[in-house]
Formats: structure tokens, sequence, C-alpha cells
């Protein structure tokens, strides 16, 4: 898949229809990312979430089909209501993954210490661990590559506001808290792991709630295409990154 072929959020005058999203686009996205295609390991992760995806939309497909029929797919609505935060809990742990070793990679070429956390992996350990050598020689190469480090930035710029709407309804989801409050006391969540089919889509569909005020709303489908969209998302402004972490910052609570 070259970049010419990857969907761009101007495009689309609303949501995508299943058929009409490509059964690789979402690992072409990830790929695409600095870095993540230089590890196996997330690559093969990669994979994994893109097969699920794929059998969510179809399952989505379906309910949206049947979804004003009197005899409605209760099964595969029960289905997608129980699979489809478990696809949003590996989505979010598959690029944080990803975004903690870019901010590793960030802050050492900042310090200069590449060499030194190459060496400290390297050490001797009484047995061959290939993932410790891979990112010793992962880390070498970035340090030899100002290029790479500076793609690392701007993706982990490009993927903030992403990453952290999919951080947002997996905390509400995994821990019934609303995510980015600096307060001991976490607010509770609004209504955590509650949601209804999209009536586009079909996608099960989520509140975003700060306090007393309903922010937004995402489907899963929607999470997904903000992953595919990742390689053409503009790199944000820091008057953008502040308007929208002030946007997406839920009130103390004591």
């Amino acid at each position: 898949m070259s970049e010419d072929d990857w969907p761009r959020v101007d495009d689309q005058a609303g949501p995508r229809r299943a058929e009409d999203i490509g059964p690789t686009e979402l690992t072409a996205a990830l790929n695409a990312l600095a870095g993540f295609s230089d590890n196996p390991w997330l690559v093969m992760q990669g994979q994994q979430l893109e097969l699920i995806d794929n059998v969510l939309n179809g399952m989505e497909r379906e309910v949206l089909r049947h979804m004003h029929d009197d005899d409605r797919p209760l099964e595969t609505m029960a289905l997608l209501t129980a699979l489809s935060p478990m696809w949003i809990y590996a989505a979010y742990e598959l690029l944080r993954t990803w975004r903690q070793r870019c901010d590793e990679v960030v802050r050492l070429a900042s310090s200069g210490g590449f060499d030194l956390k190459a060496a400290h992996l390297e050490r001797e350990v009484n047995y061959q661990h290939y993932d410790r050598e891979l990112r010793a020689q992962q880390l070498r190469i970035a340090r030899d590559n100002p290029e790479l480090v500076q793609r690392m930035r701007d993706d982990l710029a490009r993927t903030e506001m992403g990453f952290t709407t999919i951080e947002f309804i997996r905390i509400a989801l995994a821990k019934h808290e609303v995510s980015g409050s600096k307060s001991k006391n976490k607010p509770i969540a609004f209504a955590p792991g509650l949601a209804m089919p999209n009536r586009y889509t079909g996608s099960m569909e989520y509140e975003l709630s700060v306090g007393g005020s309903i922010i937004g709303y995402h489907t899963r489908r929607d999470l997904a295409e903000t992953i595919r969209f990742m390689p053409t998302t503009p790199v944000p402004t820091a008057e953008e990154m502040k308007d929208f972490r002030e946007y997406m910052r839920p009130p103390e609570v004591g």
C-alpha cells in the first residue's frame, strides 16, 4: 500500500462503509509510523489487531443491515458488545508500547545516552535474549540517524490526539475512571462500558464524558479509522496541542 493510497481525513464526508475499508489498511498505517516496522513483535501484534478489526467490521456491517428488523441478530450484537472493548484494550497497549519506545529514543537523543543504554541491554545475562539485542541495535541505528529521531518526534506529536482519545475510552472501560486527572481521587467514569450500535456504521459507540459534560462520542470503528489515518494526520502546533489537552482534562474532584 503506497502513501498515495492511505485514507485522509479531509477526503471523508462521513464514516466509511465497512466494505470500503481495505483489509490491510490498518497494518500499513501502523508500519508507516517511525520505528514500528523495525520491531517484529509490534508488527506481529499489529497484524493480529487488524485480523480482529476485519472480523469486527463484518459483524458491524451485519448489525447495521438488520438494525431495524423485528428479528435483530442479538447474538452478533452481544458478541460485538463483548469484543469491541477487547479490541480497544489491544489497540491502546500496542500504541502505548510503540510510543514508549519512541519517547525513549527521543530522550536518549537529547541526553546523548544511546551507547550507555545499548551497552546495558547487551550485558551478559547467561542466555541469548533476542529482543534485548534487537533493541540495542535499534538504539545504535537511531544514534546514527537523526532523521529517524525527528520522524519519531513528529509521529509522537501527530498521534497524540488519537492515542489520547483511545486512552480516554480505555480507562473508562477498564478502570471506571476518567483519564487525565492529576488528582489522587480519580473522577468516576459515567456509565463505563455502556455502548449502543451506531446508526450509521453498526459499530459500538462510546460516550466521552468529563464531569457533568459529554464532550463527544466515538465508535470502535472511529478509533480504528483514527489509526488508519495516522500517516496522513498533520503534525499539530503547540497551540493546538494545548487546546486539546485542556479540552480533555476532567475537573479535579477532592
